[in-house]
């Protein structure tokens, strides 16, 4: 019997140890469950923080999609209004060399950003003599002429009818035919 109370005692002992090694276990697993959830919770934050920043990833590759359809939309607006400037500076030039080949009449722009009117084919002695005036539009968007060689004499008067009828071409017509009597 003094055997089987000693086992007893050792088995007690034994006993108290696997409690104490239990409490000590259940302990350790309880911070390690609450560890657990923190890193669950880590985890959820950042699969959180991480869809969010998927959606404005796509979000900003729409809009990036979006702004690179408009440059190409602006890109082939300004090549077609390229083609068209092209096309009618073709017929621009094609007219003013009709002027000057046909009409003995060419015109630029001066440095003081006045238009200068240049007439040829007038003196029949010397047909590339040029005579020009300089035409500008006032501030009040009235036409008035800054230089004219030769001098007409009644050039202020023709520079007063071309303000009341605007009609250019037939100050041109006009100027051609003083210079005319000039020779």
């Amino acid at each position: 019997m003094a055997k089987a109370r000693e086992q007893m005692a050792v088995l007690h002992s034994s006993l108290e140890q696997l409690k104490g090694q239990a409490q000590v276990n259940q302990k350790v697993i309880g911070e390690r469950v609450e560890k657990l959830k923190d890193m669950r919770k880590e985890i959820e934050d950042i699969q959180t923080v991480a869809d969010d920043m998927l959606r404005e990833r796509e979000l900003a590759e729409k809009e990036m999609a979006a702004t690179q359809g408009d440059i190409a939309q602006e890109k082939e607006l300004l090549h077609t209004q390229e083609m068209v400037t092209q096309q009618r500076l073709q017929v621009l030039e094609k007219s003013a060399d009709w002027f000057k080949d046909r009409l003995a009449f060419n015109f630029k722009k001066t440095p003081a950003g006045r238009v200068q009117m240049i007439l040829t084919c007038i003196d029949h002695k010397d047909p590339t003599r040029p005579f020009f005036f300089d035409l500008e539009v006032t501030p009040e968007g009235k036409y008035a002429v800054t230089a004219c060689e030769p001098r007409v004499t009644d050039l202020d008067e023709l520079v007063e009818k071309l303000n009341s009828t605007n009609n250019l071409r037939s100050f041109v017509i006009t100027m051609r035919q003083r210079f005319k009597k000039m020779i």
